[in-house]
This record gives structure tokens, C-alpha cells and sequence, in this order.
């Protein structure tokens, strides 16, 4: 079903669309110089002029619009982002596909009340739209508004769609209490996952890279990399997640070092090779304080957390503490909620711990290591290394327990390679 490809984009780009790499602060002084040399897969020049664009963008290539945004959300490409939205600003078509894509183009700005606004428009001509109820469902989870996020799911009762009933809702459902049961659901839909479009697929997936992360669950996640793909930007940043989670920095360090065009995937490459007293942390931070300049000379505020979360690499924390405050009034997804909280534990205020812990309470958001930090009122780089070593300590005691017997042996050794 081609049609409702566009929102399962979309619930991907929400994650993404922050994260989109930029060019370091290089002001060329004629036209002559070169500003960068573009990779060796990147397409084909699409307008050679001004009016070849204007030509192009007047057929309203819907499909071509979409495979931009689907381009920079995968690729971490800002240049198919740009095409995209001027190919949307040319256009005066007004038809429902159109008004999604500006939804997504607008939100890759964190102009939430705009994009929800156009889903509004969709939902008052069409209220079972399914493209809208998804995307706006999404646009809710990001901002941490589960119960009406959830109100949206529920309002998808065609049979067809019941995979992307049951998606929508267990991503919820997993955020709010309801982590340990909802895991079934899914694994249901994990096992399915292979026979469907895969964008659908990855978004199954990254769902339940997420819950693994939160429950500190070895098995599943060993589960999930093991079925997702390892090159896209979303697919790394799950995985190397997971693998800062439980400190494994050396592995984060040879799976992210090619990928510092990327910075999502920089800021974590960094946190990596500062555990392991890399000496290229400190070139690699530069190069990221170079990218922070440039967004603050374009006035750009799509990129709060990647500036919080430099500002704690580079123990700037009243600064971290500000820009995480920024950050939480526009996005409160997990990574948003770990910023927020080490942020205010390492800054020690009171305040904005307690602002973390009454949304935990008022939404049941699970995520026991971290309810756990902020009982201590520290917290650690590595919020689940203690039970990675508690779990590889119970595989040692079995391997020695039962000396021929070698599948606990390979069972840690796959685990180390994800």
C-alpha cells in the first residue's frame, strides 16, 4: 500500500530530522573555491538552472518530493531536504498528499503547532485519513503527549491497517507502563516485519531497539540488530545507543568512525573515543563546536539536543542544563528525557529533577535505570553497564559450571558483535 508509505517516513523522520548533518563554518571567498566533495554515490545534478527547477517543480512530482525527505531522513542528507521543501514552496497544489509533505517538511523544522495544524486540516475533511492519523500520532509521541498520541492510534479501525494499529499503539503502550507485556505484541509484529515495505519493517524495529534499550534487554536487542539494517542514520544510532548503554566504546568507536559527516553519529563517536582517551575526541569536538557556530549564525533552533549534548561532552554544564531546558519544550522522546535528566543531576538542580520525575510520574514512562539515577541523584555515562556485567558474570559461571558445554561462550561472543 504505496500510499501510506508517507506517514511510517515520517514517524522515522521525527527521530531524525534534527540530526540532519551541516557544513562546517566555511565562508568561501569566490565562487571558484571548493566547498565540499560530494560522495561518489550521491545522485545526479536534478536542475541545471532556475528554470529547469521552476519547470520541474510546476509538475507537482509528488513522488519525487517524498523520496527527498525519505533520502535525508535515511542518508542524514541535508541537500535532498532543501530540494525537497523548495519543490513544496514552488508548488500551489493543495491536494491531501501535498498538505502531508509540507506536514513532514514543516516538523524537519520543529515547527510542531504548523505541522499539526495542516494534519488538523486533513483529519476535518477526512477523519479515518490514515496517513494523517499516524503522522499526527507521532508528532504527539515526540512531544511526550502519549494519551492523546494513543487517541490516535485507536481511531485506525480498518482491518487492513491492523499492523499499523497495533505499531502505533505498542510503541505507546511501551513508553507507559506497560514496557514488559507489550513486548509480545512486538515480537508479533518483529516476525511479520520481513514481509512488509521497509519502512514499515525499520519503524518495527527501531520500536523495539527502544524498548530494549529502556528494559535492558540483552536478548532482545541482540534480537533486533541482528534483523535491521546497519547503514542507515537511524539503524546506527539505535545500535550505538545501546552499545554506549552497556560500555561497549570500543565497538561504538569502529562502528561509527566512518560516519562523522553525521552529527548524531559524531556526538556519539565522540562519547565513545572520550571513554577510551582517544586523542581524536578532542579534533572530533572541535569539529562539532565548528557545526554549533554555524547553526547559531543562521539563528537556527532545530538542534537543541545535538547543542545540549555537546555542551555535557565538553563539561559546559549550566550551559548544557539551559539548552536541555530548550530542548524539553520541544521534543521529549527518550533521548530527550536521558538528556534532560543528566543534564539537571550533573548541574545538581533540584528543580529541574524534580520536573523530570513528575513527568515520569504523570505518564508511567518506563525506564528503570533511569528512575533509578534520579533516586540517587546521580547518574552514570553508562546507565546499564552494571547489569551488562552481572549478565556476563551469570554466562561465565555457566560456561565454568558446564566446561563442555560452549554455547554460553558463543552466545557472548554474538553479543559482541552487534
Amino acid at each position: 500500500m504505496r500510499w501510506i508509505k508517507f506517514p511510517i517516513e515520517l514517524l522515522l523522520f521525527v527521530i531524525i530530522s534534527s540530526q540532519l548533518v551541516h557544513a562546517a563554518s566555511f565562508v568561501p571567498t569566490n565562487d571558484q573555491q571548493i566547498l565540499e566533495t560530494l560522495p561518489d554515490d550521491s545522485p545526479p545534478p536534478r536542475y541545471l538552472s532556475a528554470a529547469d527547477f521552476v519547470s520541474k517543480t510546476d509538475a507537482s512530482n509528488l513522488e519525487d518530493t517524498g523520496q527527498l525527505l525519505e533520502r535525508a531522513y535515511l542518508q542524514g542528507d541535508p541537500r535532498a531536504l532543501g530540494q525537497a521543501r523548495a519543490q513544496l514552496d514552488q508548488t500551489t497544489d493543495q491536494s491531501t498528499e501535498t498538505l502531508m509533505l509540507k506536514a513532514r517538511a514543516l516538523q524537519s523544522d520543529h515547527k510542531f503547532t504548523e505541522a499539526k495544524a495542516l494534519l488538523q486540516q486533513i483529519l476535518s475533511q477526512d477523519p479515518a485519513h490514515p496517513d494523517a492519523l499516524l503522522t499526527l500520532s507521532s508528532l504527539l509521541v515526540a512531544q511526550g503527549q502519549f494519551t492523546e498520541a494513543l487517541s490516535y492510534c485507536e481511531k485506525l479501525d480498518d482491518p487492513t491497517l491492523r499492523v499499523y494499529q497495533l505499531a502505533c499503539s505498542a510503541q505507546i503502550q511501551s513508553m507507559t507502563g506497560q514496557l514488559t507485556p507489550v513486548k509480545q505484541t512486538l515480537s508479533g509484529l518483529a516476525a511479520v516485519a520481513p514481509g512488509l515495505d521497509p519502512s514499515t519493517a525499520r519503524w518495527i524495529y527501531l520500536i523495539q531497539a527502544d524498548a530494549a534499550l529502556r528494559s535492558q534487554d540483552a536478548t532482545l536487542s541482540k534480537q533486533v540488530f541482528e534483523a535491521m539494517d546497519d547503514q542507515t542514520v537511524p539503524a546506527l544510532m539505535a545500535r550505538a545507543d545501546w552499545l554506549l548503554s552497556i560500555g561497549q566504546y570500543e565497538q561504538v568507536r569502529e562502528l561509527l568512525q566512518d560516519h562523522t559527516d553525521k552529527d548524531a553519529l559524531l556526538l556519539r563517536l565522540i562519547e565513545a573515543q572520550m571513554k577510551l582517551g582517544d586523542p581524536k575526541a578532542k579534533q572530533n569536538l572541535a569539529l562539532m563546536k565548528e557545526r554549533i557556530e554555524v547553526w547559531q549564525i543562521r539563528q537556527e533552533n532545530a538542534h537543541m539536543r545535538e547543542q545540549a549534548s555537546y555542551a555535557l561532552l565538553a563539561n559546559q554544564v549550566d550551559d548544557a542544563l539551559k539548552l536541555a531546558q530548550e530542548n524539553w519544550q520541544q521534543q521529549r522522546e527518550t533521548a530527550d528525557i536521558v538528556l534532560y535528566a543528566t543534564a539537571a543531576l550533573k548541574a545538581n538542580s533540584k528543580k529541574d529533577i524534580e520536573i523530570v520525575r513528575q513527568f515520569i510520574a504523570d505518564t508511567q514512562f518506563e525506564y528503570p535505570a533511569l528512575e533509578r539515577a534520579l533516586c540517587l541523584g546521580k547518574i552514570s555515562d553508562c546507565l546499564h553497564c552494571q547489569a551488562s556485567h552481572e549478565q556476563n558474570a551469570s554466562q561465565m559461571a555457566r560456561t565454568a559450571n558446564s566446561p563442555t558445554d560452549t554455547s554460553g561462550e558463543q552466545t557472548q561472543n554474538k553479543d559482541e558483535s552487534l
